[in-house]
């Protein structure tokens, strides 16, 4: 009767541990990136009464005779299942589907998880909002760049940073002439660069018809430019009999001129390579498609993709990558240890980390967090099942010690 009672005993404890369980996924429901355990119980050892027999030849076998000694716990293993999605508006928050985590920098070792609410402190550093963790990634180059070789570190948003003037070397012209033209017509668009100082200046581009597929070529400075402009090379354009551009044979057009705002010289190559002449009566078809120059700014703000970059915002309407979080994954995911913070870190059974880029395995989605994966459903039946578990053994240590007392009761 005593081994009952410590049957039933290892099912209170057990099933009290189930009870944790559960209140902890129920008290995380509306934790971010928040994963639930599950709990499996196993029987423990059992005590054999008869070892049982072989069949022979004239009786059949038996079967052995065993009592069990109670139960234990199996495992606590944590659900990596995928959480709903839920609309915040903020571009720095960050969801991920698939089964990576974001990679900030702990005290002693990385911290892995799947909060991405983000944003910045004092120092501008990237960091999680509620446990101030640095989140880890890849800087971009001068030119923004991705540089995935090299090893992982803090993110920092240079909020006020200048962006210096880039002058303006090349412009890309497009459109059509009109075959159709008379001698003497002529088409005028506006082409814009950037000089050094990052001036915006203006100048007027004519092309006029002087023979059949020829075109001259002349530009004048707006009213109001700071330019002197000296004469383009060449100043005149030929077509062949499909309307295609053959003179100037690289396509360019240049031309050079000072500046009396202070700035370096003009030295601007105006590419026209894609430009035609078809017949289209009374339609001026020329435009500018690109110009490589650049007024300064200020870094004002900050988006992050759903590729993990973080993309700069100035105030001249440019945008510039500074890098791209890292996105670590496991071959075995649910052996990671919970640390709070609604991190983790690496165990011994999870496997290394495996730094990557968002991808295939792992995708982000910014403006949305990830919330808790907890079925209450299933956690209220769970629940029930753990109060009855705990409740019939409970009646078990009850019922025993009252076959203890009646066993007492006989010597009376």
């Amino acid at each position: 009767m005593s081994s009952s009672m410590l049957t039933a005993a290892s099912a209170l404890r057990n099933h009290q541990t189930y009870m944790n369980v559960i209140a902890n996924n129920i008290a995380n429901m509306n934790t971010i990136g928040f994963k639930s355990s599950n709990v499996l119980f196993q029987d423990m050892l059992s005590r054999s009464v008869s070892a049982g027999a072989a069949p022979a030849d004239n009786r059949g076998g038996i079967n052995p005779m065993q009592i069990g000694l109670g139960m234990q716990l199996g495992s606590i293993t944590t659900n990596m299942g995928q959480g709903v999605m839920q609309s915040t508006g903020r571009p720095q928050d960050l969801a991920l589907t698939g089964s990576g985590f974001f990679v900030y920098a702990g005290a002693q070792q990385p911290i892995y998880s799947r909060d991405g609410s983000l944003g910045m402190d004092a120092a501008g550093n990237l960091v999680n909002l509620g446990t101030g963790l640095r989140v880890q990634g890849w800087k971009a180059n001068a030119d923004g760049a991705i540089e995935t070789a090299g090893a992982i570190g803090d993110l920092t948003i240079p909020i006020g940073a200048p962006m210096t003037a880039v002058p303006t070397s090349g412009v890309d012209l497009s459109g059509n002439l009109d075959a159709a033209a008379d001698i003497n017509d002529s088409i005028t668009t506006t082409v814009q660069f950037y000089d050094s100082l990052g001036g915006l200046n203006a100048l007027e581009l004519t092309f006029t018809k002087t023979a059949a597929n020829t075109w001259s070529v002349d530009l004048d400075p707006a009213p109001g430019s700071n330019v002197a402009l000296s004469a383009p090379a060449p100043a005149t354009v030929t077509f062949n009999q499909q309307g295609q551009l053959i003179a100037p044979a690289d396509g360019k057009i240049a031309f050079t001129g000072t500046l009396t705002n202070g700035a370096a010289n003009v030295n601007v190559s105006l590419n026209i390579g894609s430009l035609s002449q078809l017949e289209s009566p009374g339609a001026d078809q020329l435009y500018v498609t690109n110009q490589n120059g650049r007024a300064p700014g200020q870094m004002i703000d900050f988006n992050i993709t759903d590729s993990g970059e973080v993309v700069a915002i100035y105030t001249n309407g440019l945008l510039k990558t500074l890098g791209q979080l890292a996105v670590a994954e496991f071959v075995n995911p649910s052996a990671l240890l919970k640390s709070g913070g609604n991190g983790y870190t690496q165990s011994v059974n999870s496997g290394d980390a495996q730094i990557v880029q968002a991808g295939d395995r792992t995708t982000i989605s910014a403006g949305f967090l990830e919330l808790s994966n907890v079925d209450l459903t299933l956690e209220f039946s769970e629940m029930i099942r753990a109060q009855r578990g705990f409740q019939a053994n409970s009646r078990v240590i009850t019922s025993s010690d009252e076959m203890i007392q009646e066993l007492v009761n006989l010597v009376r």
